[in-house]
């Protein structure tokens, strides 16, 4: 996807999320986008990822005490050339965002620069030539 794409990709899933909830953004033919309700991973479960910039969490590992994942499960069943689901994180009481991990086939975009805030929203979407998908967003807050 070109950069002027994705900036209009960005700029419609923000508006469409302001205007309530996670929102899909589809052009060219029926897609389906699911998105589960949050879920936690807590100190002393496995991080299911190595977590860019945050040496404490790695895959396999027991997450160590002051972290929580913030999980959302994305499923795609794509028939538009461009698809996203807009999501929105928060961190429990008293944590802030650190950085975001992916497990399965997913990606993401952030919108703004979100380390230390309480939340935070993002675009996520499909590997590129992707028809179905599904795979995890985590947020890291400590």
């Amino acid at each position: 996807m070109s950069k002027s794409r994705q900036i209009i990709a960005a700029t419609a899933a923000v508006a469409l999320l302001a205007a309530g909830g996670a929102a899909a953004l589809a052009a060219g033919g029926d897609t389906t986008i699911s998105v589960s309700p949050p879920t936690q991973l807590t100190a002393g479960q496995k991080a299911p990822f190595d977590a860019p910039g945050v040496k404490a969490i790695r895959q396999g590992k027991a997450i160590p005490k002051g972290y929580v994942l913030v999980g959302q499960k994305v499923q795609y069943k794509i028939g538009a050339k461009t698809a996203g689901a807009a999501l929105k994180f928060s961190c429990p009481d008293g944590k802030v965002l650190k950085t975001f991990g992916v497990t399965g086939k997913a990606g993401f975009l952030a919108l703004r620069n979100y380390p230390d805030h309480h939340q935070t929203d993002i675009i996520s979407y499909p590997p590129p030539k992707t028809k179905d998908a599904s795979g995890t967003v985590y947020a890291v807050c400590r």
